[in-house]
């Protein structure tokens, strides 16, 4: 017998707008075979519309994969939206799949819980949710069979899997062992992937447009200065000593970070490493100290990790998101541009762009938004779905 989740009142809404959550607090009741975790979804007044994955220990009680009655998350059903959501990015990245691409964005392919990302001939697949620890082996073949990579590895080293009561995992599913970082080409230069240990699946693929922003911008501005806060393995670094920055000083507090820093970039010949500082320690303590300094800077680049994780930390982490920001204001010359980037998904838009004005506020400088940064196409947003645009930023103008 088929599971069906029947609606409170008027808590299709959003389901029917696109956001495919449904929260526990929204169901009024169950019926049919419970062991099952697919589900029809059935609004108040006992119309079906839309079909779900279910997840009985999570807050986030069903996520929708279809609003299609009868669609399954089978083989067949699995086969068709990975081949959907191949071709989409296929026809639609300028620079197609042949380097470093997401292929599959959970929620935003029909895909929720599911996670895939290419470097070179290198799978990297996160399983987030408990419906696809049954699917595992289907999902393992299918992307054999489409894409042939050397390899498939898991990072479901998440700690999203324990609200479904799952460990985090991560080792090779599939194919040549790793025993290196995977090297990729991107804008015609060569970076490298730690698939095994580094963030997220190894590099962060969402900055790739917002790479190519900032190389037009070290162009437009000549020679600038460059600091770079987070920096992590030094991305942004490279792109700007590559467009012509006169100098870029990095900083993180991962040795490990660094190490992989310097190795990308000596794989790329025409960033002269004398123009590179890489400093380890906290940002926060060393932009302070940078302003006792005097130090000035043409361009600044703040991409810091998630500093809003949950609701109860928000005020927290605004406080951050404005200290930092205030720090790069108090640091850059007249003429100067910053870079600065959220990944908080309950932060949205709006509440930055606030935040932001804020700390230029408090900084005492006349400051204007230039232009909205956020996500590349292989990172796409749905609509209804606010949560999918989590990666949020702008370039500022001093």
């Amino acid at each position: 017998m088929t599971l069906k989740l029947h609606l409170k009142p008027g808590r299709e809404i959003p389901i029917v707008r696109g956001h495919p959550w449904i929260m526990s607090g929204a169901i009024s009741r169950a019926e049919g075979n419970r062991q099952l975790d697919e589900a029809d979804i059935i609004a108040a007044n006992g119309t079906l519309i839309a079909r779900a994955t279910v997840h009985p220990s999570s807050d986030i009680r069903a996520r929708v994969f279809s609003i299609e009655p009868g669609a399954q998350l089978d083989a067949p059903g699995i086969k068709a939206r990975l081949q959907l959501a191949i071709e989409r990015r296929q026809n639609w990245l300028p620079w197609g799949l042949d380097t470093a691409a997401r292929l599959v964005s959970s929620e935003c392919d029909g895909l929720p819980g599911l996670i895939v990302d290419r470097y070179a001939d290198v799978l990297v697949v996160q399983l987030l949710t408990a419906p696809w620890e049954s699917r595992r082996d289907i999902l393992i073949e299918t992307l054999q069979n489409l894409l042939h990579p050397k390899t498939i590895w898991e990072r479901s080293d998440v700690d999203i899997r324990r609200h479904e009561e799952l460990e985090p995992r991560k080792g090779l599913l599939a194919g040549a062992p790793l025993s290196a970082p995977v090297p990729f080409q991107e804008n015609g230069l060569r970076f490298l992937a730690d698939v095994e240990n580094g963030h997220k699946t190894g590099f962060y693929l969402d900055q790739r447009t917002n790479r190519q922003t900032l190389s037009r911008w070290i162009g437009q501005l000549g020679k600038p200065r460059v600091l770079n806060v987070f920096a992590y393995t030094d991305s942004f670094g490279i792109c700007a000593l590559n467009a012509g920055a006169k100098s870029v000083l990095s900083l993180d507090s991962s040795t490990s970070a660094k190490e992989l820093a310097d190795q990308q970039l000596a794989l790329n010949p025409d960033c002269d490493p004398a123009k590179r500082d890489y400093r380890l320690g906290d940002a926060f303590e060393l932009l302070r100290q940078f302003r006792e300094e005097k130090a000035r800077f043409d361009l600044i680049i703040l991409d810091p990790p998630k500093l809003v994780s949950r609701k109860a930390k928000m005020q927290q982490g605004l406080r951050a998101y404005k200290d930092i920001n205030l720090l790069a204001c108090q640091l850059m010359n007249a003429g100067g541009v910053l870079f600065t980037y959220s990944c908080s998904g309950l932060v949205d838009r709006d509440l930055f762009g606030k935040v932001i004005e804020g700390a230029a506020r408090d900084a005492r400088r006349a400051v204007q938004f230039l232009d909205n940064l956020g996500q590349p196409p292989d990172h796409p947003r749905k609509p209804g779905f606010p949560e999918s645009e989590y990666l949020k930023g702008f370039v500022v103008g001093f």
